[in-house]
């Protein structure tokens, strides 16, 4: 019998995963799909002098070694990040003296520690476009990334308020329940006007522009599209 092939997601959070399963299982049913958990943000954690790309080789061998895997077991490796409003120009983050967390509005940020979350930005952005532009990790296995803004919650509950950790997880519980397969998450994308005649090209021009990283987008939706020329 043929080995099946597995699909790497690789996220910020375990809600991520959550909400996210039911449907990319639903989607490539020939494949074994695992999600890698980072815990935080990946775009953060590659300095200025290392290529982005290599923090997820890393992931992948890890996720190799933990299932015993050659290369040729992969099919594909996708990666999906908040925005975060980082890719907002300088303008849009305002500083607020009495903002002891970060305030996050469609408009701009407000931060009592604005020069730090510059730095932020800059790093985020810059790792987050290279990796946009990226097509394959290895000779054998594509990679392709994606984004939700300014995050889970924004883009698919419309909430712009922080949410707690148990907030999220009963979101995320609600919507694997209603959401179970990729034609309802379609569906559901449509509904809340989230699809755009964009390419994939074209929703990182996007995403890049002016304050649209804190605005309620997502190209996620391209993914189902993108797997037909990767695969």
């Amino acid at each position: 019998m043929k080995r099946k092939k597995l699909i790497l997601f690789i996220v910020e959070g375990p809600t991520d995963e959550n909400a996210l399963y039911p449907v990319m299982r639903s989607f490539f049913p020939d494949a074994i799909v695992k999600f890698h958990v980072a815990h935080g943000d990946l775009m953060l954690d590659a300095d200025k002098s290392e290529d982005p790309l290599n923090l997820i080789r890393r992931i992948v061998a890890q996720e190799r070694k933990r299932y015993g895997l050659k290369m040729s077991d992969i099919l594909s490796v996708f990666e999906i990040i908040d925005t975060d409003g980082a890719f907002s120009g300088s303008s849009f983050v305002i500083y607020k003296e009495e903002a002891n967390k970060a305030e996050y509005t469609e408009d701009a940020i407000y931060t009592a520690h604005r020069l730090s979350f510059l730095q932020r930005n800059k790093k985020k952005s810059r790792n987050a476009n290279i990796l946009s532009m990226a097509r394959l990790l290895t000779d054998e296995i594509p990679y392709r990334l994606y984004y939700m803004s300014r995050n889970l919650e924004h883009a698919l509950f419309n909430i712009t308020e922080s949410v707690s950790d148990n907030r999220k997880t009963n979101l995320s519980d609600h919507f694997s329940d209603e959401v179970r397969n990729h034609i309802a998450f379609i569906s559901f994308l449509e509904k809340e006007g989230l699809v755009e005649k964009i390419n994939y090209t074209q929703s990182w021009e996007l995403i890049n522009r002016n304050n649209e990283s804190l605005k309620r987008h997502t190209n996620i939706y391209l993914l189902f599209e993108d797997f037909r020329y990767l695969s």
